[in-house]
């Protein structure tokens, strides 16, 4: 697929042949964002990336072996990653380059209360933290220096840093990138007959305005159901999206998070709550909820995840809501 040659119609494979199209789906993912790739030891055995089936099958075949296990990054995949190893007996340190945990999905007062049920598990979380180098012995991961100018032991590391869609074969083809895939609200690229969808896309988040590419599976299936549409002539059109909107549980608390969850602008009013280990965060845009956390208690989490996709203003509803959210946790 030459930029140069668009007319054509067809794809080059990486085993040197050609396939025709009359029209063409690109929905190649995303691909584990590897920092620092000239770091000493990052090539070694025992040091994985967590993305795929085959990942986790080889992390699992490689555990025997191990006793201890750092993990790079502190986002949802390195924190549950962390939690599965210390259920198999790993003495596990989770390193995180920002002052918190989980930066993307939750605020400092949550991530504070998850690193500290995430220690009476006995799982180790180091933020502010980098590290600077993987130490081998015989080719294998023997533990990591940190910026600060200290060793944790690890038999095992996962790099857990995130995501970034997966555009690099593109480079020739002409379509317009832009972080990922810039398309429509039908997913047409710039290119005429060929479509985009799932985690290689850009698109403009709901809650904050910003072009955003996300991995989020339901944004997968939203914008893949949309490409098969308009692929067969339909009409169908890019529902509202948001970066932000995850739901799970971390060492036995529940947690909900969507749209925008920082913010120290005046533009936004921010509402929290906390009793103990429970916690909900409002975020207000004049009457439109665009941001939500709650822990411990996400019961009607969804009404307000509906509230924020969809932008719905609540005019003098706006208080009633507050009124309710806040006054559930106690």
């Amino acid at each position: 697929m030459r930029s140069d040659q668009p007319e054509k119609k067809v794809i080059g494979l990486q085993s040197g042949k050609e396939l025709a199209y009359d029209k063409l789906l690109l929905a190649a993912g995303g691909i584990p964002i590897m920092l620092l790739q000239n770091m000493v030891g990052l090539d070694s055995k025992g040091v994985f990336t967590l993305r795929s089936l085959d990942d986790a099958i080889k992390i699992r075949e490689y555990l025997p072996t191990c006793r201890t296990a750092v993990i790079i990054g502190g986002g949802l995949v390195g924190i549950k990653t962390a939690e599965a190893l210390m259920r198999v007996g790993l003495a596990v340190t989770v390193i995180e380059q920002q002052p918190q945990i989980l930066p993307l999905r939750a605020d400092l007062t949550v991530a504070a209360t998850i690193a500290a049920r995430l220690k009476k598990q006995n799982i180790t979380v180091l933020t502010k933290e980098a590290v600077t180098e993987i130490i081998t012995q015989k080719g294998r991961a023997n533990g990591v220096c940190l910026a600060s100018g200290g060793i944790v032991p690890a038999d095992l590391v996962i790099m857990a840093v995130g995501v970034r869609a997966n555009i690099d074969f593109l480079s020739e083809s002409g379509i317009k990138v832009d972080h990922g895939v810039v398309v429509n609200n039908r997913m047409r690229t710039s290119v005429p007959d060929i479509y985009a969808a799932g985690d290689l896309i850009r698109f403009i988040d709901q809650a904050t305005g910003e072009k955003a590419v996300s991995g989020l599976w339901s944004n997968a299936v939203h914008t893949g159901s949309v490409a098969g549409c308009s692929m067969s002539g339909g009409r169908s059109e890019m529902p509202p999206m948001l970066s932000v909107m995850n739901s799970t549980e971390i060492a036995g608390l529940p947690i909900i998070s969507a749209g925008l969850l920082h913010t120290q602008s005046d533009q936004y009013a921010v509402y929290t709550e906390a009793q103990g280990e429970k916690y909900r965060k409002l975020i207000f845009d004049q009457d439109r909820l665009v941001g939500m956390i709650f822990l411990g208690d996400v019961s009607r989490a969804g009404v307000y995840t509906n509230l924020i996709r969809n932008r719905i203003p609540l005019g003098d509803r706006r208080d009633t809501v507050i009124r309710e959210v806040m006054t559930k946790i106690r």
